[in-house]
Parts: structure tokens; C-alpha cells; sequence
């Protein structure tokens, strides 16, 4: 049976890969909680990153034929919030042992940014997509646009890395 609960929780099993000596069942319930918070922050960012992918890419779907190579990387550019976030994540498995308290944190202070700069890099991207297609925008002038909120998700991403260094 504890063996079936180790391969639920997500966090538990992605450790128990490394075959760490800790053992997590003797942790205190604050840790858990910690480490599940920070977690489960990582996961908003990843899965932001996807929903705004739709929503970028849905504009891209809608533009004319000639426009299309001029609005795919605006249109790709929210997917990048998701390799942040995860890369953030193996930082925290590979620690939550020995310091689960900058876990946790760490996965607030990327995961969070990540979250809502996606979704605004996307209402964004969308808006730049239609202001291709109308001819009152260039790739040039969208690539800029749409980069200006890569920032904060950049910012969470070495605030992540700083704390688990």
C-alpha cells in the first residue's frame, strides 16, 4: 500500500527515481505541504503555457495565407513560460530532500510569473497576429510586443534558479 501512495503523489515518485536515502514518509506535514505548494505552483506555470498557446495559435490559425510566416514565432513565443517552469522543476525534485523550504519558494516565484505572463503573452501575441493580418503592424514591431512580458516569466525563472543555489 505505501507503495501505491509513492506512485500518486507525483512529487514523491519523481524523487524516489533518484533513490535518495531520505525518506519522505518521515517528513513533517508542514514540508509536505511546503514541497505540494511549490509544486503545484511549477504545474500552473506549465499548464498556462499550454492554455496560452491556444489562444496565440488560434489567432495564427485565423490569419490570411501570406501573413502566416510572418506570425508564427509571435504565435509560438507563449510556449516558452512551460520549458522555464520545467526546468525550474528538476532543480526542485533533485533538492526537495535537503531544503524544502527554497523548494517551495522557488516554485512560487517561477511558477506564479509564468502563469500570467503567458496568458498575457498571448492576449498579446493574438493582438499583434490581427495587427498583421490588418497590415498595421510588422513581424518586427510584434516580435517586440509580444517579448516585453518573456521578461517576467524570464525574472521568475532566475528568481527560481537563484533560490535553489
Amino acid at each position: 500500500m505505501k507503495k501505491l501512495m509513492m506512485l500518486i503523489a507525483t512529487f514523491l515518485f519523481a524523487a524516489s527515481a533518484f533513490a535518495s536515502p531520505y525518506d519522505y514518509a518521515s517528513m513533517e506535514i508542514e514540508q509536505q505541504i511546503m514541497l505540494f505548494i511549490g509544486f503545484l505552483s511549477i504545474i500552473l506555470g506549465m499548464f498556462s503555457s499550454a492554455y496560452a498557446l491556444t489562444i496565440s495559435l488560434s489567432a495564427y490559425a485565423a490569419c490570411d495565407k501570406v501573413h502566416k510566416s510572418s506570425c508564427f514565432i509571435p504565435a509560438v513565443m507563449p510556449g516558452s513560460q512551460g520549458i522555464y517552469s520545467f526546468a525550474i522543476a528538476f532543480l526542485m525534485i533533485q533538492n526537495m530532500s535537503s531544503m524544502p523550504f527554497q523548494v517551495c519558494f522557488a516554485g512560487m516565484i517561477c511558477g506564479f510569473p509564468c502563469f500570467f505572463s503567458a496568458i498575457g503573452q498571448a492576449k498579446t501575441a493574438a493582438a499583434c497576429i490581427k495587427s498583421i493580418n490588418n497590415g498595421s503592424m510588422d513581424q518586427g514591431q510584434a516580435l517586440l510586443a509580444t517579448g516585453v512580458p518573456e521578461l517576467y516569466a524570464l525574472t521568475g525563472l532566475a528568481g527560481g534558479f537563484l533560490m535553489m543555489v
